[in-house]
């Protein structure tokens, strides 16, 4: 009887690649992974705020309900504001270290993450740009560097909560459970990417609409959301924030 044959095995050089790819990364460590961009961007927004009649006010990204929320319930007092974002980040960082002991928690994934994100930021940022080109729509164009690196650390962070992880996974899993399931995760892949597209265009916060932004806005909310699907919340956080990072970059060089 002939022998089975054997499965090829993994060279060695490859295998920490492959185990990185392979590994899903769970809730705990993606809220690790991603604590520096609420750092970043709820200590940064400090730094952008301006003083009013009714105390420190603040214009910033428009998924963020929670600096303005927090602002509000202090009545604009920028030390309690401080006082509670620093607190939530400590608590936060205190959180994860004592759930550490209980979960498979990774803090050394955290350059790869980042590495593997600043890839898929180059990529989509290239082929989209490509793509929207390629139609004639022109180049996507957009407050100094400080505060836009600011604003996409929250961009990353707010958006994506709310986009792909809210209504992208919530839909996607609402709808697969009544249809077909590829198809119930792309109506849900399309309705989350039309509205991510169609919100930047909302007043008072928002752009004026234009063809060329609204289709890139619009790719670029599929390929996020596909990120998120395969990847998870953090590289996809990560990648969303970097894309804008580079992009703020390069129009300031």
């Amino acid at each position: 009887m002939p022998s089975r044959p054997r499965a090829r095995e993994t060279p060695a050089v490859l295998r920490p690649i492959t185990g990185y790819f392979a590994r899903r990364v769970d809730p705990l460590t993606n809220l690790f992974l991603v604590l520096p961009l609420f750092a970043i961007y709820h200590l940064g927004v400090l730094t952008q705020m301006r003083r009013s009649g009714q105390g420190f006010t603040w214009v910033g990204n428009g998924m963020d309900f929670l600096t303005s929320t927090i602002l509000a319930l202090v009545h604009g007092d920028i030390m309690a504001y401080t006082a509670i974002a620093s607190g939530v980040t400590v608590l936060l960082g205190l959180l994860i270290l004592r759930a550490r002991r209980q979960s498979s928690l990774h803090p050394r994934l955290f350059i790869p993450v980042l590495l593997e994100s600043a890839v898929y930021a180059i990529i989509v940022a290239s082929l989209i740009g490509a793509i929207v080109g390629a139609f004639g729509l022109g180049v996507l164009d957009q407050e100094g560097l400080p505060a836009q690196i600011i604003a996409s650390c929250g961009a990353g962070l707010h958006e994506e909560l709310v986009f792909r992880m809210g209504l992208f996974s919530g839909l996607g899993y609402l709808l697969s459970r009544r249809m077909r399931p590829w198809v119930g995760w792309a109506i849900a892949l399309g309705v989350s990417s039309l509205l991510f597209s169609a919100v930047h265009d909302l007043p008072p916060l928002g752009d004026a609409f234009s063809l060329s932004s609204f289709v890139f806005r619009l790719l670029c909310g599929v390929a996020f959301a596909i990120i998120f699907r395969l990847r998870g919340f953090a590289i996809a956080a990560w990648t969303h924030a970097l894309y804008d990072v580079f992009y703020f970059m390069l129009r300031h060089t």
